[in-house]
This record gives structure tokens, C-alpha cells and sequence, in this order.
């Protein structure tokens, strides 16, 4: 079993054991960050293991796809066949998944450790992944306990595996993505992660009285800096721009060249979709907006376009662009 300390105990998740959902797993993805020479080598062992048991599972659905089983007897070829693999794939997937989400744990402990004196702020996207990836786990381990009891009775032990596995899954991923966060702290970037859709795939279902146990979601901070935003010259219809960096919270100026870019371009400071952003340089055209990302070299700036104030697609503009100058 996953060993998380201080884990508290959730008796709310309780599935159909005769449902069955797409038997397609969550992908097995890897967090963009810095890790040691050693905590890549776990990552790399963690990844062989879960790839082991993805070419389990593939055999478990071309061979003894529950969808088609027929006989239930406990000699049917699911009971004596199938099942000892289903029970193969979910150890390997279990022991693999461990190491993966106890070294991304780790670093976020590390972090917390770090600026335990910092009073890091901004950082609620990453709390909630956080305990996101704990309720996930808690609900994978309640059904892990659950299908060891389906001994001969192979399709509901795959249900609750399949629900296990994809909870352990989804925990790393968003465990990851608190790390990432973290490391990227004091900035929040804009990651152009997907729509965490699979948080839909196992509605739990809640006793009315654990809704006593459940707090309200909090609401989000004010900013407590007073600094006026300055708002964005609109002097060109269309122009161009690099975003350096962009955060929940708003950041001086100073503490922004401070730690991101020191260079002595005016920059620029702007409110939008709940989000403040600092860009530098102001161009008719992207070739010049391009060529200052490159001097720049700031890690994850980009260029971004606005048109009559507006952020607009890049591909939207630089057509525009270009039917007017006469190109193709």
C-alpha cells in the first residue's frame, strides 16, 4: 500500500461494483522539473514498472475482456486465468506509482522546509492539487481493499482495480503539478495544463452526515499590495509584446526584475482574467517581438499579441498582418 502519514481515513467513496467504465487508464506523465542524478533514477525505475503494468493491462483487454465474459463459474478462464494477471498488473502498478508520487512528495516537503520562513503566498493552486492527490489516494486504497475480496469473481475485481489504478494515476500527476508550482515559485506561470476532466470519472458518493467534515470552499485572497495596476496603452490597433511572467498575486516590479529579468526595457504591468502579467517591448510587428524573446532569454517568456487593448491569438494577428502587407 501507498504509505502516506496523517492520511484520514474516506468510507464516502463507494461505486457500483457491477459498473464498468472505458478501460482505457490515465496517460503515465512526467513533471517538467529539475530533479537529483538519484531521484532520476527512481523516476526512470517508477516508469519501467507502470509501463509493465500498462502491457498488462492491454493483454487484460485483448484476452480477458471483462465486457465479454459470459461465465461467471469460479474455473472460467477470467477466474483462473485472467485474474492472476489482473492481480500481477496491479502490484507492478502499485509499486511503481509509489515510488513516483513519494519522490514528487518529497520535493514539495522540501520546498515547504525551505521557506518555512518565507510565507509564500500565490501558492493555492498548488495546496489544491495537494490535497487533491491525498483524496484520490485515500479512494484508490479503499478500493484496492475491496477488489482483494473478489477472489472469483473476476469482473468486479477489475472494476475496482481499474478505479484504483486511475486514482493512483491522476494523484501523481497532480502531485506533480503542485511541484511545479512550487519550483516556480515566487512566479505562477500560465502552465497550458489540459482540463483535469478525469476528476469526473469517479463521482463520489457522500453520507449526509460526513457533509459536516467537508469545509466550504474559502474565498479567494485580495491582493494586499494597494500598488495601482497600470493599464495597458492601447495606442496601436495591433501590437505585439513578450510576457515575461504572470501571477495570482501582484508582484512589485522590483521583485520582478529581481528575479526574472534584470534588463532595462520599460515593463509593462497589466490585469486580466484574474491574472497580473508584466511584458516588455511594444512592436507593429512579430518579427521585433521575436527577435527580443531571443535576447532575452528568459526561461518560459513568450509573445503575445493585443489588438485595439485586447489579447488576441498570435495566428489571428500575424494573418491579418499579412493579408495587408500582400504576403501569402
Amino acid at each position: 500500500m501507498i504509505n502516506i502519514k496523517n492520511i484520514v481515513t474516506i468510507t464516502a467513496f463507494v461505486m457500483g461494483t457491477n459498473c464498468l467504465f472505458s478501460k482505457e487508464l490515465p496517460k503515465n506523465l512526467d513533471i517538467p522539473v529539475e530533479l537529483t542524478k538519484s531521484e532520476q533514477k527512481k523516476l526512470e525505475r517508477a516508469n519501467e514498472l507502470i509501463k509493465v503494468g500498462m502491457d498488462l493491462w492491454n493483454q487484460l483487454n485483448t484476452r480477458y475482456n471483462p465486457e465479454k465474459v459470459t461465465n461467471y463459474k469460479i474455473d472460467s478462464i477470467y477466474n483462473k486465468d485472467g485474474y492472476p494477471i489482473l492481480v500481477k498488473a496491479s502490484k507492478v502498478f502499485e509499486e511503481g506509482i509509489t515510488i513516483k508520487y513519494e519522490l514528487y512528495h518529497k520535493n514539495c516537503v522540501d520546498f515547504w522546509s525551505k521557506h518555512k520562513y518565507d510565507s509564500p503566498t500565490g501558492l493555492e493552486n498548488a495546496k489544491k492539487f495537494q490535497k487533491d492527490a491525498l483524496k484520490y489516494i485515500e479512494k484508490a486504497q479503499l478500493n484496492r481493499r475491496v477488489a482483494e475480496n473478489y477472489i472469483n469473481e473476476y469482473v468486479k475485481a477489475y472494476n475496482r482495480f481499474y478505479e484504483a489504478i486511475s486514482l493512483e494515476l491522476i494523484s501523481v500527476k497532480k502531485e506533480g503539478r503542485a511541484l511545479q508550482i512550487f519550483r516556480d515559485w515566487p512566479v505562477h506561470y500560465a502552465y497550458q495544463w489540459d482540463d483535469d476532466v478525469e476528476k469526473d470519472l469517479f463521482p463520489t458518493k457522500i453520507n449526509p452526515n460526513e457533509l459536516a467534515t467537508i469545509e466550504p470552499p474559502k474565498p479567494t485572497e485580495k491582493p494586499k499590495d494597494k500598488e495601482p495596476v497600470k493599464e495597458l496603452p492601447d495606442s496601436m490597433i495591433i501590437f505585439y509584446s513578450v510576457q515575461i511572467a504572470a501571477h495570482t498575486i501582484l508582484m512589485p516590479e522590483a521583485r520582478v526584475r529581481e528575479t526574472i529579468y534584470n534588463g532595462k526595457m520599460k515593463m509593462q504591468q497589466i490585469h486580466e482574467d484574474g491574472w497580473y502579467k508584466y511584458l516588455i517591448g511594444h512592436y507593429k510587428n512579430y518579427e521585433e517581438a521575436a527577435k527580443l524573446l531571443n535576447e532575452i532569454k528568459v526561461d518560459k517568456a513568450f509573445v503575445v499579441a493585443y489588438k485595439n487593448g485586447k489579447r488576441v491569438p498570435l495566428k489571428e494577428v500575424t494573418d491579418s498582418n499579412n493579408q495587408l502587407n500582400g504576403k501569402n
